[in-house]
This record gives structure tokens, sequence and C-alpha cells, in this order.
């Protein structure tokens, strides 16, 4: 699977499906989105563990942007049935440009390839999350059609072997 797109005055963009040896461009693209956020960047061998995981894994799936043969971004997301909402959704939980690409057709051919999934897989909803202080993701997004919703994310920020003692703890 090989996509090719391409604007005026920009280079041709080619999205195709991501293979365990890209996992040191997804790992530099990792990186330079944890820095942006304020966030510890993954370690190599996680981002390569993990990208052969998803590469496995029913569901999901992890396309890269090259131009000119250099990977510039990367995204990663999940098709998967929603008890909530009776149908299918697909989750998005990483999408990163090169800061150098950004603004030039990356981002939006990216998402544009997981939507056409989405629709392949009569998904009713495509969620993602961007941080508050990621203005310039929001408005991207935004300026797709995606809007702003009032759930909040909560994530446990213990280790999460001591998850079970907190939740057994806390019933007492």
């Amino acid at each position: 699977m090989k996509e090719q797109t391409e604007r005026a005055g920009q280079p041709e963009v080619v999205l195709r499906a991501a293979k365990v040896p890209d996992a040191e461009a997804v790992h530099a693209l990792a990186s330079e989105l944890a820095e942006a956020l304020g966030d510890s960047p993954p370690k190599p061998a996680a981002v390569r563990e993990r990208l052969g995981e998803l590469l496995e894994a029913p569901g999901a799936g992890v396309l890269v942007a090259e131009v000119e043969g250099e990977v510039v971004g990367v995204v990663s997301y999940w098709i998967k049935p929603d008890l909530a909402h009776g149908d299918s959704v697909v989750e998005i939980p990483m999408l990163a440009v090169s800061e150098g690409y950004r603004r030039g057709g990356v981002g939006r051919a990216l998402l544009a390839a997981v939507t056409e999934r989405a629709s392949e897989a009569d998904a009713a909803l495509v969620e993602l999350v961007a941080t508050p202080s990621n203005v310039a993701a929001r408005e991207f997004y935004r300026s797709l059609g995606f809007v702003e919703t009032d759930h909040i994310v909560l994530e446990f920020v213990g280790e999460i072997e001591d998850l079970p003692d907190v939740i057994e703890d806390s019933v007492d």
C-alpha cells in the first residue's frame, strides 16, 4: 500500500504502512512530539517493540509519510468496537510530523488515509487527543472538522503495578 499526495509548491508525500525498520524514524518523531509537549521521550527499544506489536495487532495500523525517501510523519490508529455507542470507532493515539514538514500537507495526508480506513470499516467516529497546550495541533484538527468535546481524560500517574493496591486501599 503506497499512496502519493502532492500539493503545489510542496514535495511529493508518499504514505505507506510502517515496518519494523521504521522504528528509528518513528522514535525520532515520537521524541520530537514529546519534547514539544514537555514529556519524556520514549526509549528506542520500547518504540521498536510497540511498533512491532501494533503491526501485528488486529484492527491496529501505523502509517508513515515519506518525502524524498525520508520518514517525516507517522500516525497510529485502532479500529475498535465501541460498546458505549454500539458501533466501531477509530482512535488515533499518535500523529506526529517532523517540524520542518509541518503545514505542508503531511499531517492532512496521514489523517485522510486514516479516515479512509475508518470509512471502509464503517466506523461512526474518529477520536484523537490533543493536550490543551498544543494549540497548533488543536487548530489543525479543528480546521479538518474535529470538534473539542467536554470529555476529560484521566491517567494514572503512578507505577501501574501499584494500581491494584491503590484501588483496594480506596475501597476500605
